[in-house]
């Protein structure tokens, strides 16, 4: 479901961009700190410090305003996600001053590097889930007539992702009388749901 929310999301910013192509590119890169609450999966008490990197691509669809999508890589211990979202910049202030910054990301993130494990006898893997993250900073411009500033930011990051375990089916029979809500060659599937909250302070550039 969040797969097909992003790919059409992807394809109405890649419409609106090519049907106004004089608008600027935007291109907002940021890398930080998340910190964030501790997770029964690593069997640790102990609140998450970790990597984050976000890259904004999109357009300005007028004066004080983006819209684009962002990709990136956050790190939640031993797992690496990759948050895929659309999202919205905006500026108040006057040009070529420090101004405030807002924004809002709203995707997944995919475990795209986590092995799924598999043997006769069960599968097991990571699963994405949505992301939600609005943001708010500050963007501190360079010299005057250069577009390049420079900005910081803190943001709210909300982040699903799932451990699916599946146990397969030998010589299967029917099951008039089973749920028929299992996927076909299972006998038993586990899925838990783990949820991320995180505070990310940021630093990079706007170009």
């Amino acid at each position: 479901m969040i797969s097909r929310i992003l790919i059409l999301g992807f394809l109405f910013v890649g419409f609106h961009q090519s049907f106004g192509q004089d608008r600027p590119y935007f291109n907002q890169t940021e890398v930080g700190i998340l910190f964030g609450n501790p997770v029964d999966y690593w069997g640790d008490n102990k609140n998450r410090v970790n990597f984050s990197l976000i890259t904004f691509h999109g357009a300005m669809i007028s004066k004080n305003q983006a819209l684009g999508v962002s990709v990136g890589l956050d790190q939640y211990q031993t797992l690496a996600v990759f948050p895929m979202a659309l999202g919205w910049r905006g500026f108040l202030g006057k040009e070529n001053k420090p101004q405030l910054m807002g924004g809002f990301d709203f995707g997944g993130g995919f475990a795209l590097l986590e092995k799924k494990e598999k043997t006769e006898w069960y599968e097991s893997q990571f699963r994405g889930g949505l992301l939600v993250s609005p943001s708010i900073g500050v963007k501190l411009p360079s010299n005057k007539g250069k577009k390049t500033a420079l900005t910081m930011s803190l943001a709210y990051k909300r982040q699903e992702l799932e451990f699916f375990t599946g146990y397969f089916e030998f010589n299967p029979t029917p099951r008039p009388f089973t749920s028929t809500s299992l996927p076909s060659g299972y006998s038993s599937v586990t899925e838990t749901s783990y949820l991320f909250h995180s505070l990310v302070a940021r630093m990079g550039f706007i170009f």
